[in-house]
């Protein structure tokens, strides 16, 4: 038997690759939140930024719209795998509170600054180390981060009209940001 890679991931207990973190445009689109308590005030907290639709309901969840996210927000509740599975085959992905086996996509630990939005996550594994990571990572950023983009922005469409190759338009946005930063 060889010795396990150096690199390789000591804690990992071989299930599927790490998670791949994507921006979703949700302000068209409704998103189911099913339960009551903290945990689903939490997590409808997190969404608010991001969209307008967030239907709360109880259990036995219903929505008149198949929805684009399902979060079932209380993680024993003895239904759950059904729900899972109708969600799913409704081709909603679906969230399960403290439940990552059952879980098509997991809630980062959120830094949002107006158009600037940060998501960390541990693949469900280690959640308290997410949170402690986004506070570092806040604490990095400048203050001014909203004024930092609005300028970029406008840095942007500026070097896009006036260098046209897009290595060296890459080089002077990114020289211009470090000045900003």
């Amino acid at each position: 038997m060889s010795a396990p890679s150096p690199t390789a991931d000591p804690f990992s207990t071989g299930d599927a690759m790490p998670l791949f973190p994507a921006f979703l445009d949700l302000s068209q689109r409704t998103v189911l939140m099913v339960g009551e308590g903290r945990e689903a005030d939490s997590k409808a907290e997190k969404m608010a930024p991001f969209c307008e639709n967030v239907v709360r309901c109880p259990y036995p969840p219903s929505c008149a719209e198949v929805p684009a996210l399902v979060i079932l927000a209380e993680k024993d509740h003895p239904d759950n795998e059904f729900w899972v599975e109708h969600f799913r085959s409704l081709g909603a992905a679906v969230n399960v509170a403290d439940r990552p086996e059952l879980c098509d996509f997991r809630f980062p630990s959120l830094i949002v600054r107006g158009d600037v939005s940060v998501g960390i996550a541990t693949n469900g594994k280690a959640p308290a180390l997410s949170a402690l990571l986004r506070r570092r990572v806040e604490d990095s950023l400048p203050e001014d981060l909203e004024a930092i983009t609005a300028i970029a922005a406008d840095l942007t469409a500026r070097l896009r009209k006036t260098i046209q190759d897009p290595q060296n338009r890459a080089k002077a946005l990114r020289d211009h940001l470090e000045k900003l930063l």
